[in-house]
């Protein structure tokens, strides 16, 4: 695992960061915010995604997912996102009130979608209270662990159906360069940098090689409330990543 964030998590709250400085800092990955609930859409989204995309940094997104009604949600979900085949997709499993009957069917929604999405879960104290050790055969095969938890040491996490988490959250008070006005949710990857890209981009998708520097041209569809797309093609420079 890198010391340095090779993958950081954001909303709205991070505002619109300088995505250049940030892949300088060592970034290659970032998570953002899409929907919550049946009718929140993260406003910053959309253009936070192309903008990390061109610098060269691979993204997919998150729902935050509330009690009840989850295939509604993750409906509404989807339709925000227009999610391309083989997509990652992740649940934000942390509200109080939540239970693993609306995880599981969020999962369901997602599995079930012709796209062939890969999903993850996102959750901390919530999802291995509920687990208590024991083993879900259904989560087990269908998703991946982000974990979420603060700790000095090592994090521990419910193993009784997930036997390694893929991404942990160890931080929510880092700072990165170009990100100057808040806080960053910082994690660590359960492989390398280049397996990083790897797992957050489409399933199937050839990734080029990551030049210590190079220039060439990017061309970034993102949907804006399942409707329109907002398109951009520019060229950009690719600066050397910590490795």
């Amino acid at each position: 695992m890198s010391d340095h964030p090779a993958c950081i998590d954001i909303s709205h709250w991070q505002g619109f960061p300088d995505f250049e400085a940030v892949a300088a800092a060592g970034v290659v990955a970032c998570i953002m915010k899409a929907t919550e609930g049946t009718s929140y859409i993260d406003p910053n989204r959309a253009d936070n995604f192309v903008a990390a995309t061109e610098a060269g940094i691979a993204c997919c997104t998150y729902h935050w997912i509330k009690p009840g009604n989850a295939s509604e949600q993750i409906q509404f979900y989807l339709s925000v996102v227009d999610p391309v085949s083989g997509e990652r997709m992740v649940i934000d499993y942390e509200e109080d009130g939540c239970i693993l009957g609306d995880l599981k069917e969020a999962v369901a929604v997602l599995k079930a979608d012709p796209r062939g999405l890969q999903v993850t879960v996102y959750s901390g104290h919530l999802l291995k209270e509920q687990l208590n050790g024991n083993h879900d055969a259904f989560l087990a095969e269908n998703t991946d662990l982000w974990l979420a938890q603060y700790t000095s040491g090592a994090p521990s996490w419910p193993t009784g159906t997930y036997e390694h988490w893929t991404l942990w959250q160890y931080s929510e008070s880092g700072r990165v360069d170009g990100i100057d006005d808040s806080y960053v949710d910082l994690n660590r990857f359960d492989g390398s940098d280049d397996e990083l890209v790897k797992w957050i981009s489409p399933a199937g998708r050839i990734l080029p090689p990551r030049p210590s520097e190079s220039v060439d041209a990017a061309i970034v569809k993102v949907t804006v409330n399942g409707n329109g797309v907002r398109t951009r093609r520019r060229r950009r420079r690719r600066l050397t990543r910590a490795r």
